[in-house]
């Protein structure tokens, strides 16, 4: 059977640029610092098998997944590097993890039973990092009770402690991360005044560590910037990085239509001259148009998200959705289907059906189904690669 070529819709995740972010960031690690790169969540939607291959051709030899299922993915494809499971699990998954070589997390003196008991039926030694909650609200010990647990894993017979870390709530908010961090260097001081000395400390994610150096550690845990995308926050001019990750289509026909013509469901939109339309074949299952509408964090972003929808209703051209073709860009018109939507296409603009056009789907919503394609240079790298879980 002949390999279909791509016809409707594909993301390309550049290698060169992911190379790129990656001295960039090297070039502001600490001294001494480890690097962890986190392909959670398929590697951000790029793709966690790949991507992770690429990032040990690169050097990296420590990596963070949420779920065991993310770990063994990479071990099931070859990876014998360091991951470390974020995640507490299951008693059966301890045993698991441990099997096949994996770091994992306790956040409760209860996880620490469980991964006892799992290493000594094992007969081996487990590997394990203690998360701490210095406000975040999720997974981990508070400070006032974490001592004794850390003082338990570290005398274990079946615990190897190899790290300690924490998670801050909101890194652009400088006094909340600076008291979070206070906490959790108080809690190491603490603990190493008693001769616990961890070797591992982390607690900086992308936006962290931008804004704060000094907070590095032993170990710092990128994934965001890693792969071309500034955390929230105002981005640092001196820190260049390049997007890796494109989500292109191929127009799928053109469509002439008379001014004051009506385009989509429900007829949202109408046409305020004569104009040509590109029918695309992206749509929400694919990961277009859809939106989270998380709670407000406060009155103005209450106002805000007001704003952008009145003016997304009366089809102001700053909200709607764009996309880009032959270097221009162009609108996104009416609402979006299932499995296509349409687009304005500009007078003087050539454009025809098989161009390609590439659109803004959020790489964590993009379909698993599309395949992603690894370019480095002019050429490819791997085809149709396609997470099959």
């Amino acid at each position: 059977m002949t390999k279909s070529p791509i016809t409707d819709k594909w993301i390309e995740v550049d290698f060169d640029a992911i190379s790129h972010n990656l001295e960039e960031i090297r070039k502001r690690m600490q001294d001494g610092t480890r690097l962890m790169a986190v392909v959670k969540a398929n590697a951000y939607g790029l793709g966690a098998v790949p991507v992770t291959r690429e990032l040990i051709k690169l050097g990296v030899d420590f990596f963070g997944v949420t779920f065991l299922r993310e770990a063994m993915q990479l071990r099931d494809s070859g990876v014998s590097e360091d991951i470390l499971i974020f995640s507490p699990l299951l008693y059966e998954d301890y045993i698991a993890a441990i099997d096949n070589n994996l770091i994992v997390t306790v956040s409760s003196a209860g996880d620490l039973l469980l991964v006892e008991e799992a290493a000594g039926q094992l007969g081996v030694k487990a590997r394990v990092h203690i998360k701490i909650d210095t406000g975040l609200g999720r997974f981990g010990l508070e400070a006032a009770e974490a001592e004794p647990v850390v003082k338990q894993a570290y005398t274990s017979e079946q615990i190897d402690l190899e790290g300690i870390f924490t998670h801050f709530a909101e890194a652009t908010d400088d006094a909340l991360t600076i008291q979070q961090f206070n906490s959790f260097v108080s809690l190491l001081e603490s603990l190493q005044q008693q001769g616990i000395r961890i070797p591992l400390r982390h607690c900086c994610g992308s936006s962290a560590f931008l804004r704060h150096p000094h907070m590095h550690l032993d170990v710092v845990r990128l994934g965001t910037i890693l792969y071309g995308q500034f955390p929230a926050g105002k981005a640092r001019s001196d820190f260049h990085l390049r997007e890796c990750y494109h989500f292109k289509a191929r127009v799928a026909g053109i469509r002439h239509f008379r001014k004051g013509s009506y385009l989509g469901y429900y007829r949202t939109y109408r046409l305020p001259r004569d104009s040509r339309v590109a029918v695309i074949p992206v749509g929400l299952v694919d990961g277009f148009g859809v939106e989270a509408m998380p709670k407000p964090s406060g009155l103005t972003d209450l106002l805000k998200m007001w704003v952008k929808l009145i003016a997304s209703f009366l089809n102001l051209n700053r909200t709607n959705l764009t996309a880009t073709v032959k270097q221009h860009q162009v609108y996104i018109r009416g609402k979006v289907f299932m499995q296509f939507c349409l687009a304005e296409i500009p007078a003087g603009l050539e454009a025809e059906t098989g161009d390609i056009i590439e659109l803004p789907v959020k790489r964590t919503l993009a379909s698993l189904a599309i395949p992603r394609y690894y370019v480095r240079g002019e050429g490819r790298v791997t085809e149709n690669w396609v997470d099959s879980r």
